[in-house]
């Protein structure tokens, strides 16, 4: 089959203290390549991640627990089930200000021309 295909998640690696991230990969087929870059993380309760920025558009869903998105320009709180739209190449970061896992799902993307 060539119009649907599995793919399998990467090695879970620690990004930052607190901070774990496991990429998606393996799409099978080596000369198709995935325009998206697909990363779950969880931040351990009242962890901070890195703060960063890059040159992909990013959307994250967060899948459980709550806390606060910070960027450049303020914060924003988030909980379980919220989707955050992050712009490319502002810095942001994310605090677990609870006593739960806070994890979501990310969704990257350059601007293709």
């Amino acid at each position: 089959m060539k119009n649907a295909q599995l793919m399998t998640l990467g090695d879970i690696t620690v990004y930052s203290p607190g901070v774990l991230i496991q990429d998606v990969k393996g799409i099978g087929d080596p000369k198709t390549t995935c325009p998206v870059e697909l990363i779950e993380f969880r931040l351990d309760p009242f962890a901070v991640s890195t703060p960063h920025s890059h040159p992909s558009t990013e959307i994250w869903r967060i899948t459980s627990g709550h806390g606060q998105v910070m960027t450049d320009d303020g914060e924003l709180a988030v909980k379980s089930g919220d989707l955050v739209f992050l712009r490319p190449d502002r810095t942001h970061y994310l605090e677990n200000r609870g006593s739960e896992v806070l994890s979501a799902l990310s969704i990257s993307w350059k601007e293709t021309r």
